[in-house]
């Protein structure tokens, strides 16, 4: 996808490495020497000078390739006049290929290994390298005695002020799910090669890989996408969103940039339909168009006065009609559990181009018996894939066989929801997952924890709906949206604020400077 950038999975970098050495000719250990090099620049950056250490750094070494990267570094170091040792953690097996050529080199240049971890020093280091384990990790794994000491001392170094540079990944996170053992580390920086690791990017991972740095070792992405066939993973960054977005015509009207239409809002929940119209009419749509319950009508007329309003149906009343054609509709928000829902899902689902399910639709959804042909009926239509915006616990509602999933693998579970119900699922969250019904993922970059409060979700649900009207693109809506919607939070937490302070009405406030760095 133009603009993307790709993540990769284990298997996928094993791949592309062998693909490489296999077309250049160059034997693999080079790769590994260009991935020590950068391992050892990411440590020379960090000032060490003014720290008094018996080491600048130590290098926790594992028995495989991770390892092997750790004793280049060091090597790297040493010739740069770094006072540097190898923690050895391969337990007392033989390292083996690349990995034993490169344990040798710095042992025939005098370099110091450490291999009684009862004498690692715990404090004034100024830097610490995680070498142990790298992609291959498994989360069954039988950790060894020898091994969980060497965790166990890199987290002392680490509370006592040291600096933590991870190799490809912190030790015990898994490339491809981000799931994390208990050992693991969260890394201030993590130098990753060839491409990102999926595990990296997606929640748990995120939360302890740091700033990441990235050494390619020559692999272009021309490279990467004539190896890689499978359904492919992107980061969702300031560079694909600016690929995303249109420019407003001097001469545009109010027509060309289309008509919204959201329906939700009960008497308890009003403000969810609030904030919705507000980020809707803010996402640039033409026609903001309201449908809600009549009582609270004047409520939000009196907020609002640029929307359009009608009434739902109530009773036995058969009307179904809407306002004229609309360009995108978005149902849910706010609605409680309220009868109609399910009524106007059965209209909806398939007939509408473009149309999102949020909150109190996804719960109805969940519920309808004739839910499969109502997708079934829209997909043979070719109408646009339905769009969802669950959060976890609506997500496991949704699709309870994969509860399991979900736990272990955000990406997995919100793929193969959208494949096998042909959906756009925007599973929200920490890192939100969007997946296209091909198998297509992104995951998003933007955004801080000062959203996890109830309206941030019905601001979102209002962006895609006012971005799908402009765009008439569900895809591209959608994708804008999540990226926008996170980085108007990161503005309006741009100063020192706490990120509890932070309300879904700031990142209304800031739709507009979010869109102009774009």
């Amino acid at each position: 996808m133009q603009g993307a950038f790709r993540l990769v999975t284990k298997a996928e970098q094993q791949l592309l490495d062998r693909a490489y050495t296999k077309l250049t000719g160059l034997p693999s250990i080079v790769l590994m020497e260009n991935a020590g090099k950068a391992l050892a620049d990411a440590v020379l950056s960090v000032d060490t000078a003014a720290q008094a250490a018996v080491y600048d750094c130590l290098i926790f070494a594992g028995k495989g390739q991770n390892g092997g990267d750790g004793y280049v570094a060091a090597r790297h170091l040493q010739s740069e006049g770094l006072k540097v040792a190898v923690v050895d953690v391969s337990s007392g097996e033989a390292h083996r290929d690349d990995a034993a050529v490169n344990v040798s080199a710095w042992a025939e240049l005098g370099g110091e290994i450490i291999r009684d971890l009862t004498g690692v020093p715990t404090d004034s280091v100024p830097v610490i390298v995680d070498a142990i384990y790298g992609s291959g990790f498994a989360l069954d794994r039988k950790i060894d005695e020898d091994t969980v000491h060497a965790f166990a001392l890199m987290r002392e170094l680490q509370e006592n002020g040291s600096k933590v540079i991870a190799c490809d990944l912190p030790s015990g996170l898994q490339a491809d799910t981000g799931q994390v053992s208990s050992l693991s580390l969260k890394a201030d920086l993590t130098v990753t090669f060839g491409r990102v690791k999926l595990g990296l990017i997606t929640h748990p991972g995120c939360l302890y890989s740091g700033e990441i740095w990235l050494e390619t070792l020559g692999m272009d992405d021309d490279f990467v996408d004539r190896q890689l066939k499978g359904d492919p993973a992107y980061i969702l960054d300031a560079a694909l969103a600016s690929t995303l977005d249109s420019k407003l015509a001097a001469d545009a009207h109010k027509g060309v940039n289309g008509k919204a239409l959201l329906i939700g809002g009960s008497e308890n929940m009003p403000g969810a339909m609030l904030l919705s119209i507000e980020a809707c009419a803010r996402s640039g749509a033409g026609y903001t168009m309201v449908r809600a319950p009549e009582e609270i009508i004047p409520l939000l007329a009196e907020a609002m006065p640029s929307a359009l309003y009608s009434s739902i149906p109530v009773g036995e009343s058969k009307k179904r009609d809407l306002p004229g054609p609309m360009d995108s509709i978005a149902i849910g928000m706010g609605a409680s559990d309220a009868g109609w829902i399910a009524k106007a899902l059965s209209s909806l689902i398939p007939n509408e181009q473009r149309l999102l399910i949020d909150a109190d639709g996804l719960n109805a959804l969940a519920k309808m018996p004739q839910a499969e042909e109502l997708l079934r009926e829209r997909q043979e239509k070719g109408l646009e894939p339905l769009v969802l915006t669950p959060h976890p616990g609506e997500f496991e509602r949704l699709a309870p066989e994969l509860t399991s999933l979900l736990q272990e693998d955000r990406v997995g579970a919100a793929r193969s929801l959208a494949r096998k119900k042909s959906l756009i699922v925007v599973l929200k969250g920490m890192a939100t997952v969007v997946a296209f019904p091909d198998g297509t993922v992104f995951i998003n970059e933007s955004g801080n924890s000062g959203m996890a409060k109830a309206g941030s979700g019905d601001v979102l649900t209002g962006m895609i709906a006012g971005n799908m009207a402009v765009l008439k693109d569900s895809r591209k809506a959608v994708l804008l949206s999540v990226y926008l919607h996170g980085l108007a939070a990161d503005i309006a937490l741009s100063g020192d604020d706490d990120p509890r302070s932070l309300l879904p009405e700031d990142i209304l406030a800031n739709i507009s400077a979010a869109r102009q760095t774009l």
